[in-house]
């Protein structure tokens, strides 16, 4: 019970040192770019709308793409972005972006002969919904785009959006207008896209070796090799919960987000998470351990006393500790074997010493090295953490049954 102190300031240490590596990512993704979110070209109106008391008001008309595919391409940079003893994965995009708009049959479908609603579409301002516009390296617009003049940030729209002015040759009454740009985003953890058009198709490729779709929409279709991944998105208008056109204002940021779908750059379990699972487990293992002592105890017929078991207590919660130290400058696979084997090392010659015995020295060596090896199975393992779990604490438990099902343990308590 008096271990427990120490485990739960473990605990704590994990929990800020997690926290300081999110910190870290913040801080990249300020400088580099953070989780992106983009999407096709969205047209904004300014529309005016007369009141029966004479007054009028005019708002920005927003307008969805008839048809939009993206076909982008991730790159993982080779070299992490590194702060203190933390490592940032970081990416750099290419997405190339085509469709059209029918906004003559759109602002036919708005108007509908209400004489009160005057749509300017001389005045009409192509949109780029990007959510860390810090992160855009390059733009490039085709010849066929709308507009020709360099984007600028823009406000009104529900997420951050880049914007310029429609071309004056462009006449949106007429017909439907193509578009067709390339951009080149940095951005950190995850790349998303929004379906923002009536069909929205995407295609993605990237360079990293366990992707994760779990948000929004799942891929169609997707391959996942030892080092890359390409998948597959089309998403209807009817898949969302908002509109083709909604004017200024109708539609909060939340629902944008829910619709979003991508790709996440997943660690699958990174070291702090991996020492949070070993403190988490730490409990059971300094038991198991107190019990093996026990038993040992018993079967060797040597007492052992309890500042012994307190100061091999100590000794396996500083385990932890070394393990977490060591982790964050050597990685976890190699910080656990030097810490498991300082510690059952350590163990093994206090053990001798405790007993009088070297047979007991290195039987206890081997048996806590096993014990560590089950501990480093459930740490890193993913899918099979349970059920390797279940298995060893059984095995542990009926060989601690086996070996002292012949003790007289009323004959044990009172001395004789």
């Amino acid at each position: 019970m008096l271990l427990l102190f120490p485990l739960a300031w473990l605990q704590g240490l994990v929990t800020e040192r997690t926290q300081l590596r999110e910190q870290a990512i913040a801080t990249v993704a300020r400088g580099w770019g953070g989780r992106q979110m983009v999407s096709g070209p969205v047209i904004a109106i300014p529309v005016t709308e007369t009141h029966s008391d004479g007054r009028s008001s005019t708002a920005d008309w927003y307008v969805l793409p008839e048809s939009m595919e993206l076909n982008a391409q991730i790159t993982v940079q080779d070299e992490r972005r590194k702060l203190g003893v933390y490592e940032v994965p970081v990416y750099v995009s290419t997405v190339h972006i085509t469709g059209r708009f029918d906004l003559e049959r759109e602002i036919a479908k708005f108007t509908g002969g209400n004489e009160s609603l005057r749509v300017h579409a001389d005045r009409a301002v192509l949109l780029l919904p990007l959510s860390d516009p810090r992160g855009v390296r390059d733009i490039k617009l085709s010849e066929t785009t709308l507009t020709s003049v360099a984007l600028e940030p823009w406000r009104g729209f529900p997420m951050a959006a880049l914007a310029a002015p429609l071309r004056s040759d462009v006449d949106l009454n007429k017909g439907k207008q193509a578009f067709d740009l390339t951009l080149q985003i940095a951005g950190t953890q995850s790349l998303s896209f929004l379906p923002l058009a009536h069909t929205s198709r995407v295609n993605l490729r990237g360079n990293w070796p366990t992707p994760g779709f779990a948000s929004g929409f799942l891929p169609v279709e997707r391959h996942v090799q030892s080092e890359h991944f390409d998948a597959t998105w089309q998403v209807l208008d009817l898949n969302r919960s908002y509109g083709a056109r909604w004017m200024e204002g109708q539609i909060p940021m939340s629902d944008l987000q829910d619709s979003a779908f991508g790709v996440d750059l997943v660690q699958p379990v990174d070291l702090y998470q991996q020492s949070e699972r070993a403190v988490k487990y730490a409990g059971v293992f300094i038991g198991l351990s107190f019990l093996t002592l026990f038993i040992w105890e018993h079967l060797m017929h040597r007492p052992v006393h309890p500042i012994q078991y307190g100061l091999m207590g100590l000794a396996l919660s500083v385990f932890f500790l070394l393990l977490l130290a060591l982790a964050e400058h050597l990685g976890f696979g190699l910080a656990y074997v030097l810490a498991a084997l300082a510690l059952c090392t350590l163990l093994g010659i206090y053990i001798a010493g405790a007993m009088n015995s070297r047979s007991s020295g290195t039987a206890a060596t081997s048996l806590f090295g096993l014990l560590y090896g089950l501990l480093y199975l459930l740490v890193t393992s993913d899918d099979y953490a349970l059920l390797a779990g279940a298995l060893g604490l059984f095995a542990v438990l009926a060989a601690a049954m086996v070996l002292t099902r012949r003790i007289n343990w009323y004959e044990t308590a009172d001395g004789s």
